[in-house]
């Protein structure tokens, strides 16, 4: 993902400045010490196995911290300035269906999760080693004490981007949100409370998730080759976004077949209309073969 984009960026310029400059271990470790160096060892790194899952081997590194060279790893500029929620930091587990790659066709999921840290948020030496302050992974936070999962049915959002509540939901005043997980409506009730203009920020997400998938474009095409069937072809990607504190997204990664498994009642229901979005868009039609047989019979 990130050559792809590193790659949009030299020829588009910043445009393309959409993910948080990474380096990829070990070719570039000794780009990454130059640059520390460089800047005065200013920021702070996320480090992680390019072929794990569920938080597995992630670690922040502090900004003086040394770091021995390996392989097989990805590092990562650390998004230190988070925006929170109630003092904890998120990201945004996107859905986004591809359906064509020539012409491109991208879809995006309406609904989709918000994920929370399960401990306030801190820069402090102390905390770098603390993972439920900077991991947001749900296969990590679940784990914590202060994991609160979200039993609710969530509040669906309409066609005009207006909150709909569920049957029986009580006033949207009267809801508190202290779940770990979200969905986007909740998450636009929070913003709401904070004066932050949710459509605002997600046109910015918008932009980032077209601007990604056309930086995959030629590679994909490329990998297809003559293919005539290449528009029977379709993905659901899943997108990891975070916002910082000026309310600006960044794409963390982008994951092919994305976790479809439900650990509560909202994952189920945006997980479930997902499949049902995504097999209506590519045309998926149910056949019933013993009627087939019957009418063959006949």
């Amino acid at each position: 993902m990130w050559r792809n984009v590193q790659r949009m960026r030299r020829l588009h310029g910043k445009a393309f400045d959409i993910a948080p400059p990474t380096y990829i271990f070990p070719e570039d470790y000794k780009r990454w010490n130059s640059d520390r160096e460089t800047s005065n060892y200013k920021s702070m790194y996320i480090m992680k196995p390019n072929a794990a899952s569920c938080g597995k081997g992630i670690r922040v590194i502090g900004r003086k911290q040394n770091v021995t060279k390996r392989n097989g790893y990805i590092v990562s500029k650390y998004v230190s300035k988070p925006h929170l929620i109630r003092g904890f930091k998120y990201d945004l587990r996107l859905y986004v269906l591809v359906t064509s790659f020539d012409p491109i066709k991208i879809y995006m999921f309406r609904d989709g999760l918000v994920r929370l840290a399960t401990v306030p948020y801190s820069t402090s030496k102390a905390s770098l080693k603390q993972r439920f302050v900077h991991l947001t992974n749900y296969s990590v936070n679940k784990k914590a004490d202060s994991y609160v999962k979200n039993l609710n049915s969530p509040t669906k959002t309409g066609k005009d981007g207006e909150n709909e509540a569920s049957p029986g939901a009580a006033p949207e005043e009267a809801l508190e949100t202290t779940e770990s997980k979200l969905s986007l409506a909740q998450l636009k009730q929070e913003y709401q409370k904070m004066g932050v203009d949710y459509n605002q920020v997600f046109a910015g997400i918008k932009d980032v998730i077209i601007k990604t998938v056309f930086s995959a474009e030629q590679p994909i095409l490329q990998c297809m080759g003559g293919n005539k069937n290449k528009n029977a072809c379709f993905e659901i990607y899943g997108f990891d976004v975070i916002i910082d504190a000026k309310l600006r997204p960044w794409l963390l990664e982008v994951n092919v077949s994305p976790s479809l498994s439900s650990s509560s009642p909202l994952d189920k229901q945006i997980k479930t209309s997902l499949l049902s979005d995504t097999l209506y868009l590519i045309g998926f039609r149910l056949i019933d073969r013993k009627q087939q047989e019957l009418e063959k019979a006949k």
